[in-house]
């Protein structure tokens, strides 16, 4: 008898164990160099906080269903998490799109001459096959605001898939970075 339930239990393991999904993992890198630095100490403006929108901070991919609804994929995921890939990328962008140093890195002992507080409200895949992006920032000098910056942007996707969803994400990325750079 146990030896039939076990069977059992078997014959409906393999008849449920189709093709198991594949896990694709993406990183987000930056394809141009950064101004060269000698030391940390010597970088005059560096990138302060960097908050992400919760929905979009977890390792999948993000994409827009209906209104006001999103899936986060299961398949198809970022390969760090994506709060410590952004700082890094958004400092390599600016600093080549403004043709100076920018530390990634907010230590409590940074005396920068200029911080750059990010938030990112949106980026995910909208629901007309085009890439979203919602950020602001902020300058700061000498612990004084100077502006508040806006930037809101979509790129259509080349192709249907992830994998031209996260080179999308990509080039809104860019074009943010060029954003701050120009407002320094």
């Amino acid at each position: 008898m146990k030896f039939v339930s076990l069977l059992s239990v078997l014959m409906v393991l393999s008849s449920c164990s189709g093709a198991v999904p594949e896990l694709h993992q993406y990183l987000l890198r930056a394809d141009s160099a950064a101004p060269a630095v000698t030391s940390i100490a010597s970088r005059e403006i560096g990138i302060g906080n960097l908050v992400i929108a919760s929905y979009i901070d977890g390792p999948g991919l993000i994409l827009e269903t209906q209104s006001g609804q999103v899936h986060s994929a299961r398949d198809h995921q970022w390969a760090e998490p994506l709060r410590e890939s952004l700082r890094i990328f958004l400092a390599r962008q600016i600093a080549v799109a403004a043709d100076r140093p920018i530390a990634a890195q907010h230590l409590k002992n940074s005396h920068w001459q200029q911080r750059i507080d990010i938030r990112i409200d949106q980026l995910h895949g909208g629901r007309d096959g085009s890439a979203v992006l919602v950020a602001y920032w902020q300058i700061t000098n000498n612990q004084k605001s100077l502006v508040d910056h806006e930037f809101i942007d979509s790129e259509p996707l080349i192709k249907s898939g992830y994998a031209a969803l996260v080179k999308a994400q990509k080039r809104l990325l860019e074009r943010l970075s060029s954003a701050i750079a120009a407002s320094l």
